[in-house]
Protein backbone atom coordinates (compact mmCIF):
# COMPACT_ATOMS: atom_id res chain seq x y z
CA UNK A 1 0.00 0.00 0.00
CA UNK A 2 1.38 3.03 -0.99
CA UNK A 3 2.08 6.17 1.99
CA UNK A 4 -0.49 8.39 0.42
CA UNK A 5 -3.12 5.83 0.58
CA UNK A 6 -1.69 4.82 4.51
CA UNK A 7 -2.15 8.47 5.54
CA UNK A 8 -5.91 8.94 3.72
CA UNK A 9 -6.93 5.43 5.82
CA UNK A 10 -5.38 7.41 8.99
CA UNK A 11 -7.22 10.58 8.59
CA UNK A 12 -10.99 8.46 7.63
CA UNK A 13 -10.07 6.83 10.82
CA UNK A 14 -9.79 9.89 13.02
CA UNK A 15 -12.49 11.67 10.90
CA UNK A 16 -14.91 8.64 12.46
CA UNK A 17 -13.20 9.10 15.87
CA UNK A 18 -14.18 12.74 15.71
CA UNK A 19 -17.52 12.02 15.02
CA UNK A 20 -18.24 9.43 17.79
CA UNK A 21 -16.65 11.76 20.79
CA UNK A 22 -18.83 14.86 19.30
CA UNK A 23 -22.06 12.47 19.53
CA UNK A 24 -21.08 11.00 22.67
CA UNK A 25 -20.29 14.86 23.87
CA UNK A 26 -23.67 16.16 22.09
CA UNK A 27 -25.76 13.28 24.15
CA UNK A 28 -24.36 14.21 27.24
CA UNK A 29 -24.81 17.59 26.66
CA UNK A 30 -28.74 16.57 25.60
CA UNK A 31 -28.81 14.81 28.84
CA UNK A 32 -27.73 17.52 31.21
CA UNK A 33 -30.03 19.71 29.31
CA UNK A 34 -32.63 17.76 30.09
CA UNK A 35 -31.84 17.47 33.23
CA UNK A 36 -31.37 21.39 34.13
CA UNK A 37 -34.80 21.55 32.44
CA UNK A 38 -36.26 19.06 34.79
CA UNK A 39 -34.70 20.95 37.50
CA UNK A 40 -36.01 24.57 36.95
CA UNK A 41 -39.62 22.59 36.01
CA UNK A 42 -39.55 21.22 39.47
CA UNK A 43 -38.75 24.24 41.15
CA UNK A 44 -40.90 25.96 39.52
CA UNK A 45 -43.68 23.71 40.09
CA UNK A 46 -42.88 23.24 43.60
CA UNK A 47 -43.08 27.40 44.22
CA UNK A 48 -46.11 27.24 42.39
CA UNK A 49 -47.41 24.22 44.58
CA UNK A 50 -46.24 26.37 47.73
CA UNK A 51 -47.92 29.80 46.49
CA UNK A 52 -50.97 27.82 46.27
CA UNK A 53 -50.84 26.13 49.83
CA UNK A 54 -50.11 29.74 51.41
CA UNK A 55 -52.95 30.76 49.32
CA UNK A 56 -55.41 28.62 50.66
CA UNK A 57 -54.56 29.17 54.21
CA UNK A 58 -54.82 33.17 53.88
CA UNK A 59 -58.08 32.90 51.91
CA UNK A 60 -59.58 30.66 54.83
CA UNK A 61 -57.94 33.00 57.54
CA UNK A 62 -59.63 36.24 56.21
CA UNK A 63 -63.21 34.44 55.16
CA UNK A 64 -63.53 32.99 58.81
CA UNK A 65 -62.48 36.23 60.23
CA UNK A 66 -65.12 38.03 58.11
CA UNK A 67 -67.69 35.49 59.19
CA UNK A 68 -66.98 35.89 62.84
CA UNK A 69 -66.93 39.94 62.66
CA UNK A 70 -71.01 39.32 61.18
CA UNK A 71 -72.23 36.84 63.78
CA UNK A 72 -74.21 38.61 66.01
CA UNK A 73 -74.50 36.48 69.19
CA UNK A 74 -72.04 33.51 70.64
CA UNK A 75 -74.63 30.75 68.81
CA UNK A 76 -73.55 32.87 65.73
CA UNK A 77 -70.09 32.13 66.12
CA UNK A 78 -70.51 28.60 67.15
CA UNK A 79 -72.52 27.95 63.91
CA UNK A 80 -69.92 29.93 61.73
CA UNK A 81 -67.35 27.83 63.18
CA UNK A 82 -68.64 24.92 62.99
CA UNK A 83 -69.48 25.37 59.06
CA UNK A 84 -66.23 25.96 58.44
CA UNK A 85 -64.80 22.92 59.80
CA UNK A 86 -67.20 20.65 57.93
CA UNK A 87 -68.12 20.12 54.25
CA UNK A 88 -68.79 21.52 51.83
CA UNK A 89 -66.66 24.78 53.40
CA UNK A 90 -63.67 22.34 54.43
CA UNK A 91 -61.88 20.62 52.18
CA UNK A 92 -63.41 22.23 49.03
CA UNK A 93 -60.70 22.38 46.02
CA UNK A 94 -60.40 25.86 44.47
CA UNK A 95 -58.62 26.89 41.37
CA UNK A 96 -56.22 29.89 41.45
CA UNK A 97 -54.81 30.80 38.11
CA UNK A 98 -52.81 27.26 36.98
CA UNK A 99 -52.81 26.54 40.25
CA UNK A 100 -55.25 24.35 43.01
CA UNK A 101 -55.60 24.23 46.54
CA UNK A 102 -57.47 22.56 49.18
CA UNK A 103 -57.98 23.85 52.83
CA UNK A 104 -59.18 21.65 55.70
CA UNK A 105 -60.15 23.74 59.28
CA UNK A 106 -59.74 21.89 62.37
CA UNK A 107 -61.36 22.77 65.86
CA UNK A 108 -57.74 21.54 67.89
CA UNK A 109 -60.48 21.96 71.05
CA UNK A 110 -62.83 18.92 69.75
CA UNK A 111 -59.59 17.00 70.65
CA UNK A 112 -57.99 15.77 74.12
CA UNK A 113 -54.52 17.76 74.48
CA UNK A 114 -51.94 15.33 75.22
CA UNK A 115 -49.67 18.25 76.64
CA UNK A 116 -52.13 19.89 78.60
CA UNK A 117 -54.54 16.90 80.05
CA UNK A 118 -53.93 15.96 83.82
CA UNK A 119 -53.38 12.54 84.96
CA UNK A 120 -56.92 11.93 85.91
CA UNK A 121 -57.99 13.14 82.07
CA UNK A 122 -55.52 11.06 80.64
CA UNK A 123 -56.57 7.87 82.12
CA UNK A 124 -60.42 8.52 82.25
CA UNK A 125 -59.67 8.93 77.97
CA UNK A 126 -57.25 6.11 77.58
CA UNK A 127 -59.89 4.17 79.58
CA UNK A 128 -62.04 3.79 76.67
CA UNK A 129 -59.67 2.25 74.63
CA UNK A 130 -57.99 -0.16 77.19
CA UNK A 131 -58.21 -1.89 80.28
CA UNK A 132 -58.49 0.81 83.80
CA UNK A 133 -55.09 -0.98 84.88
CA UNK A 134 -53.72 -0.20 81.21
CA UNK A 135 -54.65 3.14 80.90
CA UNK A 136 -53.17 4.45 84.31
CA UNK A 137 -49.95 2.75 82.72
CA UNK A 138 -50.29 5.22 79.78
CA UNK A 139 -51.07 7.69 81.30
CA UNK A 140 -47.87 7.33 83.76
CA UNK A 141 -45.96 6.81 81.07
CA UNK A 142 -47.11 10.31 78.88
CA UNK A 143 -46.57 12.26 81.63
CA UNK A 144 -43.16 10.99 82.96
CA UNK A 145 -42.51 11.44 78.77
CA UNK A 146 -43.44 14.99 78.85
CA UNK A 147 -42.41 16.38 82.70
CA UNK A 148 -39.22 18.04 83.75
CA UNK A 149 -38.29 15.27 85.79
CA UNK A 150 -36.43 11.71 86.11
CA UNK A 151 -38.75 10.57 88.95
CA UNK A 152 -40.80 7.71 87.89
CA UNK A 153 -44.67 7.53 88.22
CA UNK A 154 -45.70 4.46 90.08
CA UNK A 155 -46.37 2.96 86.78
CA UNK A 156 -44.76 5.44 85.11
CA UNK A 157 -41.11 4.74 82.82
CA UNK A 158 -37.87 6.88 82.42
CA UNK A 159 -34.73 6.75 80.72
CA UNK A 160 -33.67 3.66 82.74
CA UNK A 161 -36.85 1.85 82.03
CA UNK A 162 -36.78 2.84 78.13
CA UNK A 163 -33.17 1.37 77.94
CA UNK A 164 -33.59 -2.00 80.06
CA UNK A 165 -36.56 -2.81 77.41
CA UNK A 166 -33.66 -1.66 74.96
CA UNK A 167 -35.69 0.95 73.23
CA UNK A 168 -33.91 3.39 71.14
CA UNK A 169 -36.13 6.58 72.40
CA UNK A 170 -35.55 8.21 75.81
CA UNK A 171 -37.71 10.67 77.30
CA UNK A 172 -37.82 14.17 75.55
CA UNK A 173 -38.83 15.53 78.81
CA UNK A 174 -40.94 18.45 77.25
CA UNK A 175 -44.40 18.31 75.86
CA UNK A 176 -44.82 15.82 72.62
CA UNK A 177 -44.14 17.67 69.73
CA UNK A 178 -46.24 16.13 67.45
CA UNK A 179 -48.58 13.09 67.18
CA UNK A 180 -45.97 10.82 65.86
CA UNK A 181 -43.94 10.91 68.74
CA UNK A 182 -46.75 9.21 70.87
CA UNK A 183 -45.73 5.80 69.78
CA UNK A 184 -41.98 6.13 70.97
CA UNK A 185 -43.82 6.05 74.65
CA UNK A 186 -43.55 2.85 76.44
CA UNK A 187 -47.01 1.58 76.06
CA UNK A 188 -48.18 3.53 72.79
CA UNK A 189 -47.94 0.42 69.93
CA UNK A 190 -48.76 1.44 66.13
CA UNK A 191 -52.46 0.22 66.37
CA UNK A 192 -53.15 1.99 69.85
CA UNK A 193 -51.80 5.36 68.37
CA UNK A 194 -53.76 4.64 64.92
CA UNK A 195 -57.54 4.60 67.02
CA UNK A 196 -56.56 7.44 69.71
CA UNK A 197 -55.42 9.82 66.69
CA UNK A 198 -58.67 11.19 65.75
CA UNK A 199 -59.67 12.60 68.97
CA UNK A 200 -55.87 14.07 70.11
CA UNK A 201 -54.11 16.43 69.49
CA UNK A 202 -50.82 18.32 70.34
CA UNK A 203 -51.89 21.88 69.82
CA UNK A 204 -54.88 22.93 71.50
CA UNK A 205 -54.79 25.13 74.76
CA UNK A 206 -55.87 21.92 76.90
CA UNK A 207 -59.50 22.97 76.96
CA UNK A 208 -62.55 20.69 75.88
CA UNK A 209 -65.10 22.68 73.30
CA UNK A 210 -68.95 21.32 74.78
CA UNK A 211 -70.21 22.14 71.19
CA UNK A 212 -67.83 20.32 69.12
CA UNK A 213 -65.85 17.40 71.19
CA UNK A 214 -66.77 13.74 70.44
CA UNK A 215 -68.29 11.54 73.35
CA UNK A 216 -64.94 10.03 74.00
CA UNK A 217 -63.30 13.32 74.84
CA UNK A 218 -66.06 15.27 76.92
CA UNK A 219 -66.64 12.10 78.52
CA UNK A 220 -62.70 12.45 80.09
CA UNK A 221 -63.68 15.81 81.37
CA UNK A 222 -63.96 15.28 85.20
CA UNK A 223 -67.47 16.01 86.34
CA UNK A 224 -69.00 15.27 83.14
CA UNK A 225 -67.93 11.46 82.41
CA UNK A 226 -69.82 9.17 80.56
CA UNK A 227 -73.29 9.93 81.06
CA UNK A 228 -72.77 13.60 80.73
CA UNK A 229 -71.09 13.08 77.82
CA UNK A 230 -73.82 10.82 76.28
CA UNK A 231 -75.93 13.96 77.15
CA UNK A 232 -74.52 16.51 75.83
CA UNK A 233 -73.72 15.04 72.35
CA UNK A 234 -77.92 14.29 72.37
CA UNK A 235 -78.50 17.73 73.07
CA UNK A 236 -76.46 18.84 70.73
CA UNK A 237 -77.61 15.85 67.96
CA UNK A 238 -81.06 17.76 68.75
CA UNK A 239 -80.01 21.41 67.99
CA UNK A 240 -78.42 22.52 71.38
CA UNK A 241 -76.07 25.25 71.13
CA UNK A 242 -73.81 25.59 74.54
CA UNK A 243 -72.90 29.48 74.61
CA UNK A 244 -72.16 29.25 78.67
CA UNK A 245 -71.09 27.20 81.23
CA UNK A 246 -74.72 28.28 82.82
CA UNK A 247 -76.18 26.42 79.92
CA UNK A 248 -73.74 23.53 80.02
CA UNK A 249 -74.80 23.05 83.78
CA UNK A 250 -78.17 22.75 83.42
CA UNK A 251 -77.76 19.45 81.08
CA UNK A 252 -75.16 17.97 83.11
CA UNK A 253 -77.49 18.35 86.73
CA UNK A 254 -80.29 15.63 84.90
CA UNK A 255 -77.37 12.81 85.45
CA UNK A 256 -76.76 14.15 88.83
CA UNK A 257 -73.45 16.77 88.49
CA UNK A 258 -74.05 19.31 90.81
CA UNK A 259 -72.36 23.06 90.19
CA UNK A 260 -68.80 23.49 90.00
CA UNK A 261 -68.24 19.22 89.60
CA UNK A 262 -67.61 19.63 86.06
CA UNK A 263 -64.01 20.80 85.48
CA UNK A 264 -65.15 24.62 83.78
CA UNK A 265 -60.76 24.85 83.69
CA UNK A 266 -61.32 22.24 80.39
CA UNK A 267 -64.16 23.37 79.03
CA UNK A 268 -65.43 26.13 76.82
CA UNK A 269 -68.41 26.72 74.50
CA UNK A 270 -66.09 27.80 71.39
CA UNK A 271 -62.81 27.09 69.77
CA UNK A 272 -60.02 29.11 71.20
CA UNK A 273 -57.52 27.13 68.66
CA UNK A 274 -57.54 26.19 65.39
CA UNK A 275 -55.49 24.26 62.23
CA UNK A 276 -55.92 24.81 59.20
CA UNK A 277 -54.38 22.41 56.65
CA UNK A 278 -53.56 23.58 53.43
CA UNK A 279 -52.37 21.43 50.42
CA UNK A 280 -51.64 23.43 46.72
CA UNK A 281 -50.54 22.00 43.68
CA UNK A 282 -50.17 22.99 40.00
CA UNK A 283 -52.71 21.52 37.56
CA UNK A 284 -51.28 18.19 35.65
CA UNK A 285 -48.83 17.47 38.04
CA UNK A 286 -48.45 15.19 40.60
CA UNK A 287 -46.09 17.36 43.03
CA UNK A 288 -48.35 18.81 46.36
CA UNK A 289 -47.29 21.43 48.76
CA UNK A 290 -48.84 20.93 52.25
CA UNK A 291 -48.61 24.17 55.34
CA UNK A 292 -50.28 23.33 58.34
CA UNK A 293 -51.04 26.71 60.38
CA UNK A 294 -52.26 26.77 63.83
CA UNK A 295 -54.19 29.69 64.86
CA UNK A 296 -55.21 31.10 68.24
CA UNK A 297 -59.14 32.39 67.87
CA UNK A 298 -60.22 35.42 69.84
CA UNK A 299 -63.63 36.80 68.85
CA UNK A 300 -63.23 37.30 65.42
CA UNK A 301 -59.28 37.33 65.65
CA UNK A 302 -57.14 34.99 64.04
CA UNK A 303 -53.82 34.86 65.33
CA UNK A 304 -50.52 32.69 63.91
CA UNK A 305 -49.15 30.52 66.36
CA UNK A 306 -47.58 27.83 64.80
CA UNK A 307 -46.78 27.05 60.74
CA UNK A 308 -45.02 24.37 59.31
CA UNK A 309 -44.97 22.98 55.79
CA UNK A 310 -43.50 20.04 53.48
CA UNK A 311 -44.08 18.58 49.66
CA UNK A 312 -45.83 15.52 49.89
Amino acid sequence: MSPLRERRGVALMLVLWLIVVLGAIAVGVGALAREESNVVGNVRTRAAARYAAESGVLATRVRLQRALRAAQTPQGSVLVLRRFAEPPASGREEVLGATRFQAVVVNLNARLDLNGADGPMLVAFFGQFVGPRKAGALADALQDWRDEDDLVRPNGAEAAEYARIGSPFRPSNRPLAGLNELTRIIGFSDSLATRLAPYVTVQSDGRVDVNAAPESVLAAVAGVGPAGARLLVSERAQGAIFDSPVMVWSVLRHVGNAWGAADIAHLTTLPRRILVVSRGWETGHPLTHEIQAVFDVDGPVLTLRFWTERDL
